[in-house]
């Protein structure tokens, strides 16, 4: 069963619930009845860590890990696509550094490059 929700700007409204993010949403995709959440990052901001998970009730469940938590990176970036394929959740940043993350809890699982 999907999730109904909108999405205009920098805010998402699911089940009545508004969550209002810092920055503009680029994508919202579901997977597994959570609505994954890509923040679009200008270049002259800090943001990092910019995907959430958000429950069929409009709560944020998840923040994604971060990378650095798990991989030791230089240069760590906000995230530039999410790409699904089935279940299977990926993120990518400017670099091509792309990394699979398990959609029920935000954590990073693997890391790869792409180009």
């Amino acid at each position: 069963m999907s999730i109904n929700f909108s999405q205009y700007g920098n805010e998402l409204v699911v089940e009545n619930n508004k969550i209002v993010f810092d920055h503009n949403i680029r994508y919202v995709i579901e997977v597994n009845d959570t609505l994954i959440i890509l923040l679009e990052i200008p270049n002259n901001i800090r943001y990092l860590n910019n995907v959430f998970g958000i429950n069929k009730n409009g709560e944020i469940k998840w923040r994604i890990q971060s990378v650095g938590d798990v991989f030791p990176l230089k240069n760590q970036l906000p995230f530039e696509n999410l790409m699904v394929n089935g279940t299977d959740v990926f993120v990518s940043d400017f670099y091509g550094r792309r990394f699979s993350l398990n959609p029920t809890n935000g954590e990073i699982l693997s890391s790869d490059v792409v180009r």
